[in-house]
């Protein structure tokens, strides 16, 4: 059955995504399960903190004249990435940040790591912030990505 990481995956390769830079987490593994699901199709580089996930995609970014992607868990893991992302969009990259976040019924509950992470990625992915929160969302907010920085966050529950 093909999942909603599964389509991320695909969609990345068609852009000509060859890397992407993260840490595992809880809140983001439908994706990492997609990535080993699809055979090297895309490498994946793990960075020893978020932070220099989001850093390794910018550098990338601008010495590939590519899109760069960075890749983490809901809550600490995602805000780690703002620095990096900053890095991104005051030097004019093209950085997708792939970020989870709890299922949409834990929202509101003060769950484990449950952020509002739209509110805080707003300023530094201002070109483009959104969040799926149901499959059918998922293939026009992917296609509607733009080049800069870019953040787009999936909820738990749709990567499995």
């Amino acid at each position: 059955m093909r999942t909603v990481g599964d389509f991320v995956v695909e969609r990345l390769s068609l852009w000509k995504v060859d890397t992407v830079f993260g840490y595992p987490g809880d809140g983001i593994n439908g994706v990492f399960g997609a990535l080993n699901r699809s055979d090297g199709l895309i490498d994946f580089i793990q960075a020893r903190h978020e932070e220099m996930a989001a850093f390794m995609a910018s550098a990338y970014a601008k010495f590939s004249g590519r899109i760069g992607v960075c890749i983490a868990t809901s809550g600490p893991g995602a805000s780690h990435l703002v620095t990096g992302l900053y890095d991104a969009l005051l030097d004019h990259q093209p950085v997708l940040a792939i970020v989870g976040q709890q299922a949409r019924n834990a929202l509101g509950g003060h769950y484990q790591q449950e952020l509002d992470l739209v509110s805080m990625l707003k300023d530094v992915a201002g070109a483009y912030v959104q969040q799926a929160s149901s499959p059918s969302q998922v293939r026009h907010l992917v296609d509607r990505i733009r080049a800069g920085s870019s953040v787009f966050s999936i909820m738990k529950t749709l990567t499995r």
